[in-house]
């Protein structure tokens, strides 16, 4: 009996755990790029839905890169659209992904994988609902870059 409710007790504590820790990004989403890498004119584009005009969200970019990657940075563009009236706002982003002197990866990993994250947009007040989409692409001098395993983008509610 005894056992019982101790297994009940830790179904109870993991179900409070796992509601309480529900993301409030209005998205949340990665592409895979291990196969090919990054190509240059390829647009990685993720839709979303904006159902509140009132709360202010920063736009952050991950990036998850081996150390096949060639390159100390990676520069990127950055759109979000606006379904209906193009684009909204645009930034054009460099990501250093290891250190230019010593060559030591920065972010944080396991082995020859390292992720990044970096919020690209502060403050988004959307003028209005609808649909909208976020667009990257890479600036880089080579036409596909190498190492470059994912890339994702999330929309978060900004820190007070």
């Amino acid at each position: 009996m005894k056992i019982t409710s101790s297994i009940l007790w830790v179904m109870v504590l993991i179900s409070l755990l796992s509601s309480s820790c529900q993301s409030d990004a209005v998205f949340d989403q990665t592409e895979s790029l291990v196969e090919n890498g990054w190509v240059q004119k390829k647009q990685i584009v993720f839709p979303f839905e904006i159902k509140d005009t009132v709360t202010v969200y920063d736009l952050r970019v991950a990036i998850r890169q081996s150390n096949e990657y060639p390159f100390y940075n990676l520069y990127f563009n950055c759109w979000v659209i606006q379904e209906q009236q193009g684009v909204w706002k645009k930034a054009f982003a460099e990501a250093i992904l290891y250190d230019p002197k010593t060559g030591k990866p920065k972010g944080g990993g396991l082995g020859d994988m390292y992720s990044h994250s970096y919020t690209i947009l502060k403050g988004l007040k959307f003028p209005r609902r609808g649909k909208y989409r976020v667009a990257l692409e890479q600036y880089m001098r080579t036409d596909t870059l190498k190492g470059v395993v994912s890339v994702g983008a999330s929309l978060v509610p900004s820190p007070l």
